[in-house]
C-alpha cells in the first residue's frame, strides 16, 4: 500500500495548485478528476453552480491511479456556489469505500468552506485526518503558505495513526 493519493478538482486552476503543492510536500501521488466536457467559460461557470445547487449527478472519467491503493487520501474540491463541486461528489460517491483515511481541503473566492467540508465528511461516511480550506486572495498573494504547511503536517501525523 501507497501512502498519499491527492485527488482534486478544479475549474479555475486554484484547487489544482494548492494540491499541487499539498502533494510535493507531502511527497504524495496527484490526479486530477477530469470530464469529458467542459467548464470553461461564463456558461461553464453557471453549469458549475446549478449542478452544485441542485447535486446533479456528473459522469466523470475513470481514474488512472486507486485510492484503495494508499493508506490516505486527501480530497480537494472548490466551493461552488456554497457546495461541494459536482465532480468531487462523482468520485466519493464512486470510490467511498475505497478510503482507508481522509483529509480535506477546498479552495473559495467567497464563503461556504466550513459547510463544503462538513458535507464531505458526510459524503465520504468518515471524518477527516486533517481538514482546511484556502482563499483565492490568500493564495494568489502566498499568505496560505503557513495554513496548508500546517495541514501537511496534520495528514503526515493521521497517516501514522
Amino acid at each position: 500500500m501507497r501512502d498519499i493519493l491527492v485527488v482534486y478538482f478544479s475549474r479555475s486552476g486554484y484547487t489544482r495548485r494548492v494540491a499541487e503543492q499539498i502533494a510535493r510536500a507531502a511527497g504524495a501521488d496527484c490526479e486530477a478528476i477530469r470530464e469529458r466536457t467542459s467548464r470553461r467559460g461564463v456558461l461553464g461557470y453557471w453549469r458549475s453552480a446549478r449542478e452544485a445547487l441542485r447535486g446533479t449527478a456528473v459522469t466523470i472519467e475513470p481514474d488512472a491511479l486507486q485510492p484503495r491503493n494508499y493508506a490516505l487520501v486527501v480530497l480537494g474540491t472548490p466551493v461552488w456556489a456554497g457546495k461541494v463541486s459536482a465532480p468531487m461528489r462523482a468520485y466519493i460517491a464512486r470510490h467511498r469505500n475505497d478510503f482507508t483515511r481522509i483529509a480535506l481541503f477546498c479552495t473559495q473566492g467567497g464563503s461556504g468552506a466550513p459547510k463544503v467540508l462538513h458535507a464531505m465528511t458526510g459524503l465520504c461516511d468518515q471524518s477527516p485526518v486533517a481538514s482546511a480550506f484556502f482563499n483565492d486572495a490568500e493564495i494568489d498573494g502566498g499568505q496560505h503558505a503557513g495554513k496548508l504547511e500546517a495541514f501537511v503536517a496534520a495528514i503526515a501525523a493521521g497517516k501514522a495513526t
